[in-house]
């Protein structure tokens, strides 16, 4: 089964539990989860520094490792997420296959006052850790 990585904000309090969110649904482990401020970030999105400098943008590589890599950012990503969840929440991914722009404009809504909205950050369990990336 392919791998999908998930590059996220690793101070964020929402970003955190997105990533909860997401370890307790992903049923068949296909998701990989790195901070955007970490090793594997600079590694695999060395070539695009935007991504980088925008900490409240998440950003997907979905088959990662195989030839068919595509680069996923925003609205997009978070669709494409539930895609990757199967089942009811499946029917969400189905947007992501429609344009990115309103589903962009409502992300970046939510990012802005993301910090204001949820705070304190949660530790992700030991068990799981091994689905974290530096």
């Amino acid at each position: 089964m392919s791998k999908h990585v998930v590059f996220y904000d690793g101070e964020c309090p929402l970003c955190n539990r997105a990533v909860r969110f997401l370890l307790k649904h992903d049923s068949n482990a296909c998701l990989l989860f790195a901070p955007l401020q970490g090793e594997t970030a600079k590694k695999l999105l060395g070539d695009r520094p935007d991504l980088l400098d925008e900490l409240d943008t998440m950003v997907v590589i979905e088959n990662y490792g195989e030839g068919s890599q595509n680069l996923l950012i925003r609205g997009k990503a978070a669709l494409r997420l539930a895609w990757f969840l199967g089942g009811t929440w499946a029917f969400f991914g189905l947007f992501s296959f429609l344009p990115a722009f309103p589903f962009d404009w409502a992300y970046r809504l939510i990012a802005k006052n993301r910090y204001r909205l949820f705070n304190g950050l949660k530790d992700i369990p030991k068990d799981l850790e091994g689905r974290f990336l530096p």
